[in-house]
Order: C-alpha cells, then sequence, then structure tokens
C-alpha cells in the first residue's frame, strides 16, 4: 500500500471528520457501554457486548479480543460472541510476530494493523490456512493498551468482505479497544465503578449525570472545559443550567418527552457557557431504568460543534458563492430562481432573468493581466449590486457572465430603468491598481411567465437574447422573443442531421478553378463543400458551417474534407499536371480543438507538402494560440503552403504576416466586386499587390466576374484569379472537362 495513504488510514480518527449520523451511533454506542458499566455488568460481559455492538455497525464482519497470556508469549481469544469455536482454537496459542495476522502484528509492532486483503499479505503467512478455512478476507486489529500504556491484547475486526476501515470504522476501533484496555484492567469487584469512572473522566464529550428530577450529581472534566462550571458550580443544579434561553420552554418539553417514551433522545441545541456566550452542542439524553424498569437516572452528554459547523458553513459558502465576487454562483443562482418562480406565481406578479455578458473584457484581461481583470470584475459585481434592488438577486455564472433575477415586479418599465442603469453604470471607467479601463455590456433579457415557465428554459431564454446584443452591436440589451427560440431550435435540428450527413455521406466537394491571370493556365482549384440533403436539395456552407463550429462537428468534417481533396489533387497531379494544387479551409476551431494530423496523412499518400494550400482567416492569427503556432509550424516544415483568405475584411493587422510564412493573399470579392480603374478599391487592390509581392507571397483575387476586373487585376500584377468569370465551383467531372478546354 502507498505511504502516505497508510498513514491516512491509521491516523487517529477525529470526531469531526464523522457525519452528524457517524457521530450519533457513536455516542448511542458509548450510551450503551456506559449503561452496562453503570448497571454493573462484568467486563467479560462489556468485552463481548462491545464486540456485538460493533459487528451491528459493520455487516460482514465479526469482532474479537485476544490477550496475552502471564508469560506475554502467547495471545488467546479473550471475547469473540460470534466467531466459531473451531477457529477460535486455532488462533488460541497465537504468538506475535510479523506473519501472524493482523491481531499479532498489532500486538508486535504495538499499533494498528488494517489489512484489506489477508491471502495475498505477507503479514498474514504463517495463519493463511485459518482465513481460508473461515472466509476471513480482511482483518482490522487495535492494540489493547492497560493503563500505564501496556499493550496486552488486540482488539479486531475480521470482515468477509475485501476492504479498508473508513473513518467511522477506525474510531469506532479506537473507542473500543480504550474501553476494553480499561475493562481488563480491573479484575476486583470494584473494576465496574472504575471502568465507568475512566470512561466518564476520558470522554471528550461533556457528561454529566442527573437523577430522575433532572438534578446534576456527577459531571466529568470534559463539562469543566466545555461549559466553564466547575463540580462545585453545578452539581445539585438542574441540567437547564448549561441550556441557552434561546430555546423555548416548549422545545425542551419535546426533548423530555421523546426521552420519557423511548428513553432516548439526540439532536442539536444552543447551550450556555458559564460567562454567558452561546454555542452549538451535539447533545444526547439517555434513561438509565432499575431492575424495575422505571427511570432512575439520566446520562446526558454533548460536544460543542462550532468548529464543525464553522467549517460545514465554509464548505456550503464554497459550494454557493463565487470567491472572487462573493455574489450566488450558478448553484445558488438556480435555486433562488425556482424559489423566486415559486413566489411570484403565488403573489400574481412575475420576474425578469438577465443574462449580463462584459464586452471586452478579455481585452483588459490580456492588455494589463489577471490581477486588473479580477479587480474589474468585483468593481462590476459591486456596480450591479448598487443598481438592484433588495429584493433582487446578482450572480456570477463564471468567467464575465452575471445574471440577475428581477423580482416582484408588476410592470415591465421597471425593469427597463434597471438595465438602463446597469448599462450606464457600466459604461464609467474603472480605475484599477493605477489602471484606466473600459467596458460595456450586453444584456439579454427574459420574463417569467411570459416567455417560459421553468429555470433551464428561462436561462436559454436569456442567453440567447444576450447574444442577440452581441449580435447587434454590444452595449445594449435585447429582449428575448420567439423568433430566437426557433432559430435556436433550426440550429439544433441542423446539428442533429449534420451528424447523420457525416454518416450518411451526403456530403460531398465541388472545386472552383484558380486561374492564372498571365497565362490563362489552371494549376491550382479551391475544394468548396456542400450538403446534399434528402428533403431540402444542396445546401451551402453558409447556412451549415457556423452549426459545425459551435457542435464540434468542425473538426470532423474538417478531416473529411483533407482527405478528400488529398485524393482528388493526387489524381489530377498523376492525369494533368505535376504541380496541381488544391486549397481548402480551415476553421480556427480545427486549430485549437486538436492537433491536425494533415501532414503525417500526405506523407502515408506520398504526396508533397506543397500539394495542399491551408486557407486561414486573419482572425486566427490575431489572438495567437499555442496551438495555432504548432499547426502552421508543422505545416511550413512540410512544405504545405498557407493562405490568407478574404483579405481586407478583418483587422488587416501587417504585424502577422511578419511574424508567419505566409504564401497567398487572397483579396476578398467585396474590393473585386466594384474595381474600375477610378474606383478607391482599385488603390486598395493595388497596394495589397504591392505589399505582398514585396514580402514574397502571391495575391489571388476572389469574385472576378467580369474581362474588365481581369484586365485591371493583370495591370496592378496580381498573380491570380477566381470568379464566376473563369468558372463556377464544378462537380468533379466537369471540372476535368473544364481542364481539358483550357490551355
Amino acid at each position: 500500500m502507498n505511504k502516505d495513504i497508510t498513514q491516512q488510514i491509521t491516523a487517529p480518527a477525529s470526531y469531526f471528520d464523522l457525519t452528524n449520523l457517524e457521530q450519533s451511533k457513536i455516542l448511542q454506542f458509548q450510551q450503551e457501554i456506559l449503561e452496562l458499566i453503570v448497571l454493573g455488568n462484568n467486563y467479560k460481559a462489556i468485552c463481548e457486548k462491545i464486540c456485538l455492538l460493533i459487528e451491528q455497525l459493520l455487516d460482514n464482519a465479526v469482532a474479537s479480543v485476544m490477550l496475552l497470556d502471564k508469560g506475554k508469549q502467547c495471545m488467546n481469544v479473550f471475547a469473540a460472541p460470534s466467531i466459531p469455536t473451531k477457529c477460535i482454537a486455532q488462533l488460541n496459542g497465537l504468538r506475535p510476530g510479523p506473519e501472524t495476522g493482523s491481531c499479532g502484528n498489532a500486538v508486535f509492532r504495538q499499533e494498528a494493523v488494517f489489512i484489506e486483503s489477508t491471502l495475498d499479505d505477507p503479514r498474514w503467512q504463517s495463519i493463511r490456512e485459518i482465513a481460508i478455512d473461515f472466509n476471513i478476507l480482511s482483518c482490522w486489529s487495535m492494540p489493547v493498551r492497560s493503563k500505564g500504556g501496556e499493550c496486552i491484547g488486540s482488539f479486531a475486526l475480521s470482515s468477509f468482505e475485501h476492504r479498508l476501515p473508513s473513518v467511522f470504522h477506525r474510531k469506532l476501533l479506537q473507542i473500543g479497544s480504550f474501553i476494553i484496555g480499561i475493562a481488563l484492567e480491573q479484575q476486583k469487584m470494584n473494576e465496574q465503578l472504575y471502568l465507568s469512572s475512566k470512561v466518564f473522566e476520558n470522554s471528550p464529550e461533556a457528561i454529566m449525570i442527573a437523577n430522575k428530577d433532572k438534578i446534576i450529581i456527577s459531571i466529568n472534566k470534559a463539562l469543566n472545559t466545555i461549559t466553564g462550571f466547575s463540580a462545585e458550580e453545578i452539581v445539585g443544579k438542574p441540567t437547564s443550567i448549561v441550556a441557552s434561553i434561546r430555546h423555548s420552554a416548549k422545545f425542551f418539553q419535546k426533548i423530555w418527552l421523546s426521552v420519557k417514551q423511548s428513553g432516548h433522545w439526540q439532536g442539536e441545541v444552543w447551550n450556555r457557557h458559564k460567562y454567558g456566550q452561546e454555542y452549538p452542542a451535539w447533545s444526547t439524553i439517555t434513561s438509565v431504568s432499575n431492575n424495575n424498569g422505571s427511570s432512575c437516572y439520566y446520562l446526558i452528554n454533548f460536544s460543542n460543534i462550532t468548529d464543525k459547523k464553522k467549517s460545514d458553513e465554509i464548505i456550503w459558502r464554497q459550494a454557493n458563492y463565487d470567491s472572487l465576487t462573493g455574489l450566488p454562483n450558478r448553484n445558488m443562482f438556480y435555486d433562488r430562481l425556482s424559489h423566486d418562480i415559486k413566489n411570484v406565481s403565488r403573489a400574481g406578479t412575475f420576474l425578469a432573468v438577465l443574462f449580463i455578458d462584459l464586452d471586452r473584457f478579455k481585452e483588459v484581461n490580456d492588455s494589463f493581466g489577471h490581477s486588473v481583470g479580477d479587480a474589474l470584475l468585483i468593481e462590476a459585481a459591486k456596480r450591479l449590486n448598487e443598481c438592484v434592488r433588495e429584493t433582487d438577486t446578482v450572480a456570477r455564472l463564471g468567467g464575465d457572465e452575471f445574471t440577475i433575477i428581477l423580482n416582484g415586479l408588476t410592470d415591465q418599465s421597471c425593469a427597463e430603468r434597471i438595465i438602463q442603469l446597469i448599462l450606464l453604470e457600466l459604461t464609467k471607467p474603472f480605475y484599477l491598481n493605477n489602471k484606466l479601463a473600459y467596458v460595456t455590456a450586453s444584456i439579454g433579457v427574459t420574463f417569467f411567465p411570459a416567455d417560459a415557465s421553468n429555470v433551464e428554459i428561462l436561462m436559454k431564454n436569456a442567453d440567447q437574447a444576450m447574444y442577440t446584443a452581441k449580435n447587434n452591436g454590444r452595449n445594449c440589451c435585447s429582449y428575448f422573443t420567439s423568433s430566437m427560440r426557433k432559430a435556436t431550435e433550426t440550429r439544433s435540428r441542423i446539428a442533429y442531421e449534420l451528424r447523420h450527413a457525416l454518416i450518411e455521406q451526403q456530403l460531398f466537394l465541388m472545386y472552383q478553378p484558380i486561374v492564372n491571370l498571365t497565362t490563362g493556365h489552371i494549376h491550382k482549384a479551391e475544394a468548396l463543400i456542400r450538403w446534399q440533403h434528402p428533403e431540402r436539395g444542396t445546401i451551402y456552407p453558409m447556412e451549415f458551417i457556423s452549426i459545425a463550429e459551435e457542435s464540434n462537428l468542425i473538426t470532423e468534417i474538417g478531416d473529411w474534407v483533407f482527405k478528400q481533396a488529398v485524393s482528388q489533387v493526387a489524381a489530377w497531379q498523376t492525369n494533368y499536371n505535376t504541380n496541381f494544387q488544391i486549397s481548402i479551409n480551415k476553421s480556427p476551431k480545427q486549430f485549437i480543438s486538436k492537433m491536425s494530423d494533415w501532414v503525417n496523412h500526405l506523407h502515408e499518400k506520398k504526396l508533397e507538402g506543397q500539394s495542399i494550400i491551408v486557407e486561414i482567416t486573419e482572425n486566427l492569427l490575431l489572438d495567437v494560440h499555442e496551438l495555432v503556432v504548432k499547426q502552421l509550424l508543422s505545416f511550413r516544415d512540410a512544405g504545405v503552403q498557407v493562405a490568407i483568405d478574404d483579405f481586407g475584411t478583418g483587422y488587416s493587422s501587417l504585424s502577422y504576416l511578419k511574424k508567419f510564412d505566409i504564401d497567398y493573399l487572397k483579396i476578398d470579392q467585396s474590393f473585386i466586386s466594384n474595381l474600375d480603374s477610378k474606383s478607391n478599391d482599385r488603390i486598395l487592390c493595388e497596394a495589397v499587390i504591392t505589399m505582398a509581392h514585396r514580402l514574397g507571397m502571391k495575391v489571388v483575387a476572389e469574385g472576378v466576374e467580369t474581362d474588365s476586373q481581369k484586365q485591371l487585376l493583370i495591370a496592378m500584377g496580381c498573380d491570380y484569379g477566381q470568379g464566376y468569370f473563369f468558372s463556377k465551383p464544378l462537380t468533379i467531372e466537369h471540372f476535368e472537362a473544364f481542364l481539358q478546354q483550357t490551355p
């Protein structure tokens, strides 16, 4: 077993590691043993009762007590009420040692020994036949010590299952061995009184014994420690002296009624310290009856659970509140929303759910660092709280996303005022760690019950509305509409059908020629995906590529496109031109979802890297991801060429052109469509072509539709043209026919 795990298992068990139920069982266990002691049972009966009680708390196990003989050479079974006599006979005479099972080891090593599998553990080497004969699969043993700490025997649990003890079971063994040690120390007429006093005094819980009139007649040291009352101050007083005044008389009446009816009560109460401080306590009251069956004493024990409650509160807060902003987290928000829906339904009012995303937060985080970003989130949370009413809830779902519940609305204008206030407050500058930052907010709004009747749909509605606000230019709010739901349903349906399209081979490629403007030769083509839907006919990529990206299907689709294009370029290189290239588009999502194996696939097909041109967008290179850089470098090393698609429509930052090996710039068709000798588009195109050539790149003009555009591009020195003037995208058969008709 791993050393750290062994130390964890054999470490002393703490009450604070136990659940309330387990603490209750241990308290009940102690109460029953104390009752035996009070009633004067002999020490052997006590040991057997301990075994039986612990067996009730652990299924498929038997307990035993073994003691060293007078010469301290051999061990014999002293108490084992559930173990067969044949097994006891074989165990008697056991000598402590490293290979004599759990009990022999516990006495030999004078420490707890927990063995999970007796059949293959070397510590059971010499007595393995006992394990086999009586199906003992695991065994946990604790040394039993005398008053002076000397080891006098062992207390063990033998299980018919392979397992290790839990904290609860270790605590039972610890308490059991402790009580057994005290019981076995006494072998005279006063041994029961001595045992009772030791258990009483050494218990970590406060214990008081009261008479039938609930007057205290004895206490232990722990009670003095916990309550501050000495024996002189508390003996002879009613048990209520330690009770807090926060409980009513009826509360205690119910407790004592339960004791009267069942002889037992346990639960949480608030007690009072001698100097007035109040504290929570886990308390147990047991009625001790005489031979006639009437109550003559009450055993009352309790422990201060302040630390445990604080620990529980910390765990609860961590589970329900955001550690950075102190706002309710997702779990708490959903609970409150469910609760608020019920409340407004009863009151006949309505509520609004706001989904808020901070615009340009990532820019602040990247520019100033995470500490400034965190400070901005804290300040944003504060501003949001100041914008709403006390009855409303502001929560942070994670990242820069916040949600708000506006409760008890009677008209929409109230929500609108709060929303406008939020938009205004978040546009104000943030002064953070000597830095000045600006953000805005995109807010999605939905109403209960008008838009939805449950939490899940409300959250989906608000999320959809927020993205609409983003698409509308940010720094605004958008109210959920039924058309948004229809759009979402449509996208979900397309995503579902797209998965089947891959399986059913409904996707296919078409190829559009890329023409050398000077010679008219065709040595390149762009692969363009289409979807042959069984009901809707041919579907173009603009309808499903974004959905493929959202649903993470884009990687699988992209790999399929690549493999189809590789097979095709290999065929055309063989049949038409050894330098033929096919361009394929690669989505940014494909770069960061996983490392591409495209290069290895090219090698497997024995194709040169220059057979493929990978087309990417400008935006991919602006926020450079480690995986993007790694794949671009692998393309460069393999000879695969890279083209920037739709150049000029994005940020067109020139810095990335220096950082990466770019082979082609593709001028977007929006610049070509209005191209004439006097247009500004001509100036821009000419500038792009000149810049590209000076940086060692070729230029492809997209969307060429007229001879005039072609001639202007030739005059500007553009290398390649692509568009309907030359050809529409073609099937493989039509493309090959087109090749045969061109020079």
